[in-house]
């Protein structure tokens, strides 16, 4: 990357942060209280690195189908069409009903698969960082947290490098449902925007952690912000790292799921369940 970008960009970073720690949002963000939330909410992994359900295709990368209330929503799409394809037949997932594309960032493994959607949802609109586009389908291009539906908002993008964002559903009841691609901007970060952005708990964090060449100390750091947050539900995928797994599941043994390619998550007032 270019210097000068490279520097343009920390210094966006930097000023964006200063903006959220002095109280301020820019003009249209969703604030505190402003997200809503719906009843109840599932994730279902359709793409991951760890195996899981049998007769399902492990890729390195990472997909899931959120279902948020009424919203359907495919959250990154793995690193191929012919693996997001593969799975979503076996797990009953017809892509054609998605309402809508939420990337997490430009890598190959998040972004390759979405190109099945030209042929089965042509009319499915990305929401994607700046700069991580997807040819063929509607963009909106999100420079700041953007809600998609009563409950359910982007955490906007965060620098990492690359710019990234998560997705949050606001159940009630319950909290915040964090789901994230790599959490290249750190995901206790990213835990902690989405806390600012619903004005609740953070009760689930799913997704990749990026973490394979993380310290002890830099996992003990996550560990205590994820339960100063109230996390109830820890699910490491994708890029976390095996170390890192097993950490989490030692260190916070009550939250831990060890989910693969098929898991899946239900939220509600009554429950939060987990299935492989």
């Amino acid at each position: 990357m270019d210097r000068r970008i490279a520097a343009a960009a920390a210094a966006a970073a930097v000023l964006l942060a200063l903006l959220w720690a002095a109280g301020g949002r820019p003009s249209g963000e969703p604030g505190p209280g402003e997200v809503g939330s719906v009843p109840s909410a599932r994730i279902t992994i359709l793409v991951d690195n760890n195996p899981g359900a049998p007769g399902l295709r492990t890729a390195w990368g990472f997909s899931a189908l959120v279902e948020a209330g009424d919203l359907v929503i495919l959250f990154d799409g793995g690193p191929s069409p012919e693996t997001l394809r593969e799975n979503a037949e076996a797990l009953g997932v017809d892509l054609s009903e998605v309402d809508l594309v939420v990337l997490s960032h430009c890598h190959g493994d998040h972004a390759g698969g979405l190109s099945l959607l030209r042929e089965v949802n042509p009319g499915a609109t990305v929401y994607a960082p700046p700069g991580a586009g997807v040819e063929g389908l509607p963009v909106v291009e999100c420079r700041s947290p953007a809600r998609l539906g009563p409950g359910v908002v982007t955490t906007g993008p965060m620098y990492g490098p690359p710019w990234e964002q998560g997705l949050v559903v606001n159940v009630t009841g319950v909290g915040a449902v964090l789901i994230t691609g790599c959490a290249h901007p750190g995901v206790d970060s990213m835990a902690e925007r989405a806390a600012e952005l619903t004005g609740s708990r953070v009760a689930v964090v799913l997704g990749g952690f990026h973490l394979g060449g993380a310290s002890e100390q830099r996992l003990e750091q996550i560990a205590r912000v994820l339960e100063s947050l109230g996390a109830e539900l820890v699910v490491p995928v994708h890029c976390s790292g095996d170390r890192a797994r097993a950490f989490v599941s030692e260190r916070m043994p009550g939250a831990y799921a060890g989910l693969g390619v098929g898991g899946r998550v239900e939220v509600s007032a009554l429950e939060i369940s987990v299935s492989p």
